[in-house]
Order: C-alpha cells, then sequence, then structure tokens
C-alpha cells in the first residue's frame, strides 16, 4: 500500500524541501522550535547558517512555517504539514522485532474478534503515542442472525437484534397494553421467522412498504415494527475500540484544559466517533491536518485514517494526534495493520 499524494498548489525548491523537511521530523521528535544552527548541526546541508536563515524566512513568506517568538527557531503551519504529507515523506514500516512481537501476538489470539480489536488497537497505540479508535469489521451486505425479546417490565420491552461478526443493536420500549409472556415468545417466534437470515436492506424494506404477513402478527408486533427502522439504521458506535486517551497527554500543545475537557468528554460519551470521516475505500491511508478535521475540537491535531477490507467486509483504524505527529511512522503502522488485518479477517473468520 503506497499514501495518495495530493497535487500540491505550488512546489517548492529542492533546497527549500529538504529544509522543511529535516525540520518537521525534528520538531515531531522534540516539540521545540528549530532554528538554523540546528538545521546546520544536522550535516544534511552543505551549507552555512546564513544560507539556511534566508530558506526559513521564504518558507515562512510562503506559509510553510512560522516563528512563535522574535528570537526563537521556527514551527511549521498546517500548510508546512500538507506539503510534507503529501510531497516529502516516506512511510516507514515498524521495525522487524515490533512486527515480530505484534504477529506472535495476535496469532495466539483464539478467534475473539473482540479481542484481536482490543489488541490491536493497544499495539497502535503504544507504537504511535496517539489516540487510536478502531472499528470491528462490518459486512458491506449486513444480515440479522436472530432476535431476542427481553420483557423490562408488564409494558415495555427491550428488542435485541443480532447482525453479522456478532453486532448487536438493542433498543427499549414500551406498550400501549400489557404483555404476557405467551405473546413475547410468539413475538420473537414471528420476527424470527420473517427475518433472521436476510440482509438488513431487505428487512428495512419489507417494513417501510408494509409487506409483513399481516395475519402472522400477534399484539405487540405492530408496536415493534413501529421502532425497527430506528434499531437498524442506528451507527453502531459502541463497536469502536479506543486506546491511548494518556498518550495525548505526553504533548504539551494537547494539554490546554478548556479543548482537553472538550476532548475527553467527546471520547467518554462516545461522540468522537461521530466525528470520524470515512476511510478511503482502497486500503490507503487519508491524512487531515487541523482545520481539515472541520471541527474546533481537533484543533492542533492530525487524524490519520485507513481501512482494512475482507471478503465483503470492512473495518475503520483512525489514530489521532498532535499536528506534530511522526506522519510517516503513524503511516507505515496504519499500513501494516491494515494489511495484517486483512490477512486475518479473511483467513480466520471469513472461512
Amino acid at each position: 500500500m503506497k499514501y495518495v499524494r495530493r497535487e500540491a498548489a505550488n512546489e517548492l525548491k529542492s533546497r527549500e524541501e529538504n529544509v522543511l523537511k529535516w525540520l518537521i521530523r525534528d520538531y515531531a521528535d522534540s516539540g521545540q522550535p528549530v532554528g538554523s544552527t540546528r538545521l546546520v548541526s544536522m550535516d544534511y546541508f552543505q551549507v552555512g547558517s546564513a544560507t539556511i536563515r534566508n530558506v526559513l524566512s521564504n518558507l515562512e513568506t510562503g506559509g510553510y512555517l512560522l516563528q512563535p517568538h522574535t528570537s526563537s527557531g521556527r514551527i511549521p503551519t498546517d500548510k508546512g504539514y500538507r506539503y510534507f504529507v503529501d510531497r516529502l515523506m516516506q512511510s516507514d514500516l515498524p521495525n522487524g522485532d515490533i512486527l515480530h512481537d505484534y504477529e506472535n501476538g495476535i496469532n495466539s489470539l483464539s478467534n475473539d474478534l473482540d479481542q484481536l480489536i482490543k489488541n490491536t488497537a493497544q499495539f497502535l497505540g503504544d507504537m504511535s503515542h496517539a489516540l487510536v479508535l478502531m472499528s470491528k469489521p462490518h459486512e458491506r451486505t449486513t444480515s440479522i442472525k436472530s432476535l431476542v425479546l427481553h420483557e423490562l417490565d408488564k409494558e415495555s420491552v427491550l428488542l435485541i437484534v443480532h447482525t453479522s461478526f456478532d453486532q448487536v443493536k438493542s433498543i427499549a420500549f414500551e406498550l400501549e397494553s400489557h404483555l404476557s409472556r405467551i405473546m413475547l415468545r410468539e413475538a420473537e417466534n414471528i420476527l424470527n421467522n420473517l427475518f433472521a437470515g436476510r440482509e438488513l436492506d431487505e428487512v428495512q424494506s419489507m417494513v417501510a412498504t408494509g409487506s409483513v404477513d399481516k395475519e402472522r402478527k400477534n399484539p405487540i408486533i405492530d408496536a415493534i415494527l413501529s421502532h425497527f427502522d430506528k434499531i437498524l439504521s442506528e451507527k453502531a458506535l459502541d463497536d469502536y475500540r479506543v486506546y491511548g486517551t494518556h498518550q495525548l497527554l505526553q504533548y504539551p500543545e494537547m494539554t490546554d484544559p478548556l479543548n482537553l475537557e472538550i476532548l475527553l468528554e467527546a471520547i467518554e460519551t462516545d461522540n468522537l466517533q461521530r466525528y470520524l470521516p470515512i476511510p478511503l475505500r482502497t486500503g490507503q491511508p487519508s491524512v487531515l491536518i487541523g482545520s481539515e478535521l472541520g471541527q474546533a475540537i481537533f484543533n492542533n491535531m492530525s487524524l490519520v485514517s485507513v481501512s482494512y477490507d475482507g471478503l465483503g467486509c470492512s473495518g475503520e483504524i483512525h489514530i489521532l494526534g498532535p499536528t506534530r505527529m511522526a506522519y510517516e511512522k503513524i503511516i507505515g503502522l496504519a499500513e501494516f495493520t491494515a494489511n495484517k488485518m486483512e490477512t486475518l479477517i479473511n483467513t480466520k473468520y471469513l472461512k
């Protein structure tokens, strides 16, 4: 897999590109503004400080860098990061020891898909020093495996729908009349006879068009069907595994009290998943930087997203960190993990 690069509006000169590239790499490691003296000491440039200072000034004028303080070095802007990601970076696979440990770990797991997703999210969070949100695989054509009704009290019922890949959707609703256990079991049998084994699109069409066999209904089926479309259409936010909140706290730029409070609340309430974009279905990572994410909650943050695809199914991997994240390393991790997940899904879970 290779990262898809965008066409940049303006192309920098070779020396400007090299200065921008090494400045971004150094800033990702240190978090400190980078000056000409620091760049010259790297031995990547066969020129003096005066020449480097001139290049830095040009990059600042072009909007690729900014100088936080008059006497400080420069740091990249969102525009600088975008140019780096699209033109200059080289995705870097994890080293052999890391790959070996990870592969041994996940290959030793049982066929517990939840545990596989949890362990993989933790691996990514620890390796990337970022927040990871990873979804279970969803069949593109999802089908219903079974439906269960539980009595909450004499006038309310919990409907649980088990779908492909062990996904679970549930909703509680009230009835207008008292419920008997015989009616409950009869309704459950009818629902399974009608819908178990059918694809969600077909079930939603049956409910929407009223094509359910009238003679097979019992008094509570109408009440159930009136809530059915809501549960089938609802995005399963709890199918995401989230790991690495603590990783974000190591970055000083991420610890603004107000922004941090909003971000943590979004994580705790499962609202963060609602802001995530749908990754490209090509298996190629996409990168959104700062304002490109479209939410104030993501100021000074970047997001690397990639899908992993199996036979007829797909899942999502999102890695969220500061804009100075190590893009080359993180994109390499995302590519490796998506490839590994695709292999596992196709060989272990889709037999």
